[in-house]
């Protein structure tokens, strides 16, 4: 790894994909996670900023998406009046286009830069996974992580998908659904009670994929042992068989405990337990080649804490977020002018994080599933 400071790509203008006032989505959120980033102990000896992002060419959005679907997105664009993309949960905004593909061609810097340095890169910003070729969904009007795999796809071979966020990842899983060289492992609340309902144990992949798409739904509340405990026991399993030359990590924040939409109640502990094995993976196994973006998350404090905590991790300076250490004063003045209330004051959680309800018996049966419909054992639990 020739370059020491970790990559990340955040362009000022994304804020420019805005849904408007009363959207759940904001990308403000994100940017309270970047410039947390910025301004934390050490900022300058750990990360490289790639500032300036423009769109991606149509070229690029038709490696995944539909000619029709691109014209529908670049006409509504341009409309002063309000449509829908999707069934009613992603409206088009005038310059919907251009902050979308902003978006994609940032993910598709961050695969580059991972690439070049041999080494993670990150991408807050990104995350998108619920937008299908021919359709928005999930307020995703493209899907920027599907197009960060095809791009690592082509320059290097098989690619990994990891997906924690608290939705499935439809539109990616679905869109490599037949490729035997893209393993998808995705980790989210269980279909029958969040959206998109998808994600079943028995959805494996097709063709040449089948038996590479591997869905890990949970029940609500089942916490970091859930997440950890499948991490190890599933998901590093088949990574280390599947030998991916890069890994793509879409860190949704959404799981986290606390936030409005969701019930999964992971912690901190969790999600810096899992990042930190999946980055140990990647230098081991894949030339240090792992793309984070971030993901859904619909609680300022959370999704900027969480995010800003992954970079902090990528670029290996775990000290510096211990939950203890205090937050600048800076950002969590800019916090409060942001979101009218109290800022944290540490890397520490709030609320308190509950009793995982994941149990044991819950994750026999789930392995059980899996082996069933994968047709291959996984090891026991530890």
């Amino acid at each position: 790894m020739s370059d020491p400071h970790l990559p990340v790509v955040w362009d000022p203008r994304y804020g420019e994909y805005n849904f408007g006032p009363g959207h759940p989505f904001s990308m403000a959120h994100r940017e309270l996670g970047a410039d947390l980033l910025a301004e934390a102990e050490g900022a300058e000896r750990h990360f490289r900023w790639i500032r300036t992002i423009e769109p991606a060419q149509l070229s690029e959005l038709r490696r995944f998406h539909h000619e029709e679907y691109l014209q529908l997105v670049e006409g509504a664009s341009r409309l002063e009046r309000r449509i829908f993309l999707d069934g009613g949960d992603t409206p088009a905004f005038l310059g919907c286009h251009e902050a979308a593909a902003r978006i994609v061609q940032g993910s598709i810097e961050t695969v580059r830069a991972a690439i070049d340095r041999s080494g993670p890169a990150f991408h807050p910003a990104g995350g998108l996974h619920h937008a299908h070729p021919d359709r928005a969904s999930g307020f995703c009007i493209y899907n920027d992580v599907a197009l960060a795999v095809a791009a690592a796809h082509r320059a290097l071979g098989r690619v990994a998908y990891v997906d924690i966020d608290a939705h499935h990842g439809d539109g990616v899983m679905y869109g490599f659904y037949s490729s035997g060289d893209v393993l998808n492992i995705d980790f989210h609340q269980d279909g029958r009670t969040l959206f998109p309902g998808t994600g079943d144990v028995g959805e494996t992949g097709i063709s040449d994929g089948a038996g590479l798409k591997v869905n890990l739904p949970l029940p609500p509340g089942a916490g970091d042992r859930a997440l950890v405990g499948l991490f190890r026991r599933v998901a590093r399993p088949m990574l280390e068989e599947f030998r991916p030359q890069a890994i793509v990590l879409q860190h949704g924040a959404d799981g986290h405990a606390g936030d409005p939409l969701t019930e999964l109640r992971y912690t901190s502990r969790g999600y810096t337990t899992l990042l930190n094995e999946l980055l140990g993976f990647a230098e081991e196994r894949c030339a240090g080649r792992l793309i984070v973006t971030g993901g859904g998350g619909y609680h300022a404090a959370h999704v900027a804490l969480t995010l800003a905590r992954a970079g902090y991790l990528l670029a290996h300076a775990n000290e510096l977020v211990r939950p203890d250490a205090s937050l600048p004063e800076a950002w969590r003045r800019e916090f409060e002018t942001r979101e009218g209330g109290p800022a944290p004051h540490t890397w520490g959680e709030s609320p308190a994080p509950g009793t995982d309800l994941w149990s044991a018996a819950e994750e026999e049966s789930l392995v059980a599933r899996l082996e069933s419909e994968l047709g291959r054992r996984f090891p026991s639990s530890s």
